[in-house]
């Protein structure tokens, strides 16, 4: 998929944090989709390595982890082992059904302070219009 709408999403969230990356990740049994993206490539990914598979955990809250490397549970990430991800941040992706089906999630490769809530509310709200934008949501 490759969506102008959803990657305008993305664009809107990489800018929010001046970051390297955005995505929208859809997280399916033991699968990472990644359908937009600005600064990146879309593609699937194993969601054993997948840092968005945390996020969906607690679908409540924006997750972050202002420095990957430096998290005992993202030391041996490809992406944070090669440098491509130190800061990562991402509002859940929640269904009609309250269901958390994946994420809207920014990175870059420096490391960063944690997200203020004004920070979160924006992430938030863009997460909010993705479900907008898929075909019969």
């Amino acid at each position: 998929m490759n969506d102008p709408a959803l990657n305008a999403i993305a664009k809107q969230a990489k800018e929010l944090f001046h970051a390297d990356w955005a995505g929208v990740a859809l997280i399916v049994d033991d699968v990472q989709i990644v359908i937009a993206s600005s600064g990146g490539q879309i593609g699937r990914y194993e969601r054993a390595r997948s840092m968005s598979a945390h996020a969906i955990i607690s679908p409540e809250q924006v997750f972050c982890v202002p420095d990957a490397r430096s998290a005992e549970a993202f030391g041996s990430n490809p992406f944070v082992r090669v440098g491509l991800i130190r800061f990562f941040v991402a509002a859940p992706l929640i269904n009609e059904a309250g269901l958390a089906l994946g994420v809207l999630c920014v990175s870059s490769r420096t490391p960063r302070p944690a997200i203020d809530d004004g920070q979160a509310d924006g992430l938030r709200s863009l997460a909010s219009r993705v479900f907008d934008t898929l075909p019969n949501s």
